[in-house]
This record gives structure tokens, sequence and C-alpha cells, in this order.
């Protein structure tokens, strides 16, 4: 009976093991999540050009990137219009655009960069217009007069530090996970040897007096 109590034991004690060794281990090997930048870009007119401030959005050399873009038409001319746009090189409808914002309208893009030359926004995954600069992007109205700019990857960026914390924490699981099994295999030994016939004639032996 006792022996089938330390099997019982050790079977519970592998399982143990396993529930918690087998999460820590997926947990240190999941993936990080991609970077992510925000940015403003404000629309105007300087001096009877119209343009985009700033003109580069500089992204690290880590992709995919996740970008979220506020645009900002702060245009001092009454009625101007602007957009912010990334035209798609493989379908006829643009990528990426704010559509038409009048003086004091802001709208916020959200969209990730997959590749030097390849977009996803929404349900889209589209390559793009590029140049010799990067991505380009342009106000619709005014792209003939120069208002364009750029997504340039591989520029200064702030470095992704590394999860050490996600890898300490399956460290310690698993750690205990193998503490907890080899406590239990300590116990289990302990019963059995203790309830063998053998362990108890010579324990009644020694209390009796005998050597």
């Amino acid at each position: 009976m006792a022996a089938r109590a330390a099997t019982v034991a050790v079977l519970a004690g592998l399982l143990l093991a396993i529930a918690l060794v087998g999460p820590a281990a997926n947990l240190a090997q999941a993936p990080p999540p991609p970077p992510e930048s925000s940015f403003t870009i404000w629309a105007t007119t300087v001096n009877g050009v119209q343009q985009f401030e700033p003109t580069t959005i500089s992204i690290g050399a880590q992709l995919p990137h996740v970008l979220h873009i506020t645009v900002d038409n702060v245009d001092p001319t009454a009625g101007m219009q602007h957009t912010f746009t990334i035209r798609s090189t493989t379908a006829a409808a643009f990528l990426v655009d704010t559509g038409l914002l009048t003086p004091g309208q802001t709208r916020t893009l959200d969209f990730t960069v997959v590749a030097a030359n390849q977009i996803v926004s929404g349900a889209r995954n589209e390559t793009v217009e590029t140049d010799a600069t990067g991505i380009k992007f342009f106000c619709q109205p005014h792209e003939g007069a120069g208002m364009i700019g750029h997504i340039v990857i591989g520029g200064a960026s702030t470095p992704v530090p590394e999860e050490k914390g996600v890898f300490l924490r399956a460290y310690w699981i698993g750690l205990l996970g193998i503490a907890g099994t080899l406590l239990l295999v300590a116990i289990s030994y302990f019963v059995i040897k203790s309830s063998s016939r053998h362990y108890r004639d010579h324990h009644e032996h020694i209390r009796r007096g005998g050597p």
C-alpha cells in the first residue's frame, strides 16, 4: 500500500514539474513584440511653399515596425487642404491616406512597415512607392510642388531592450519545478524504505539493543 502511495507521489511530482516547466519554456521562446514609434507631422505653408515638418521619419532597422503617425494641418492659409498619403504600387487606391485635412484638423494613422518597400495597413499588405531615400509619403494636392517626405529605415533609433524579466521568470519557474520533483522523490524513497519488512525488522532489532 505504501509502495503504491509512493508511486502516486512520484507521478504527481513529475506532472507538477511538467506543468511548471512547460509554460516556462513556451514563455521563454515567445518572440518579443515588434517595436513601435509615434510621430507628429505638421502640414503647413512657409514663405509660400507647402511642406511637411519634419520631412523625415527615421525608424530602426528591426522590422516589422509599428508606426503611429499623427498628421496636423497647421497651415496659416485659410482653406489650404493637405493630406498625408503613401501610394501603393499594386493597387489603384492609396494604401495610407488621411484624406483632405483643412487647417486645424488632425488625424492619426496606424500602419506597420514590414520591409523596405512593404506596408501593412488594416487588412492590406502591399508594396509601396519608394525612392533612393526611403518610403515616400506626400500631399496629394501639392505633390507636384514638392510636398513630400520619407520614412527612412535604419536611421537613428533607440535600441529595443531585451526582455530579461521573461527569461529570469522562466528560469526560476523551472528550478522550482525540479526542486519540487526531487523533494517528492526523496519523500517517496523514505516512505518505501520505512514500509519494507527488512527495515522494520532491523529497526526492531536495534530497539531491543541488538547491533
